[in-house]
């Protein structure tokens, strides 16, 4: 079986695509950046994990439409997506332009549907198959240092919740793990120990949502 990691040239999401890579399943690293992406899935084989890539801008929805397409034509059997895309400017909540806003939205909610809805359209129903987006604890716990995030993630997690209701019946687990902390800001914060979250919930299947960590009082940002 084969996972498209999107968002995934460095930091969590090359090491969640390790983690899926050494449960067995075979990577496709997506970004925008075409030198990164042969980087990581050098860096990948290197650790005898089967790896390909293939850069794309998920911003540009045809694209990323065309780029599932083609993936599933060289392999049929791609069941799951992380989708780990974010743009992380902070703001208040006046400081940015509605445009930037808005550009933001696309970026943290937009793109990730549209991602979402061409795997699930494309990929073969008879598989089991998954998709788990990258939440943030702004999306729980609202920042006045990261307005527009929280207010994407939160829009995220809405969807996430949703879209994992609507596909249950059609054998596909769409689950959010809400990332409650800065990576890389402590021992326990580093992309290493963040991943190992993504592969657990998809295995167990029990639950939407999965927090790391798991108990968190307060916004990263305070």
């Amino acid at each position: 079986m084969t996972t498209i990691v999107i968002g995934a040239d460095s930091g969590v999401g090359l090491e969640v695509a390790k983690s899926y890579g050494q449960h067995g399943q075979k990577i496709i690293l997506v970004s925008r950046d075409q030198k990164k992406l042969n980087a990581a899935t050098k860096e990948l084989r290197k650790e005898h994990i089967a790896a390909a890539n293939y850069a794309c801008d998920v911003n540009d929805f045809a694209g990323t439409d065309k780029m599932i397409q083609e993936l599933i034509m060289r392999d049929g059997k791609i069941n799951n997506l992380v989708f780990n895309v974010g743009n992380k400017h902070l703001d208040n909540a006046l400081s940015s332009t509605v445009g930037l806003i808005g550009d933001i939205f696309e970026t943290n909610v937009l793109s990730a549907i549209n991602a979402a809805k061409s795997f699930i359209e494309s990929t073969n129903p008879n598989l089991p198959r998954s998709i788990i987006f990258t939440g943030g604890g702004a999306g729980i716990r609202p920042s006045d240092k990261a307005s527009t995030l929280s207010l994407t993630k939160a829009a995220l997690r809405s969807y996430a919740y949703t879209l994992h209701k609507e596909v249950a019946t059609d054998d596909i687990f769409v689950g959010l793990v809400t990332i409650q902390g800065i990576i890389g800001s402590s021992d326990k914060m580093t992309p290493d120990k963040v991943a190992q979250t993504y592969w657990n919930l998809l295995e167990k299947r029990d639950q939407v949502e999965a927090f790391y960590p798991e108990h968190v009082s307060h916004s990263e940002f305070e």
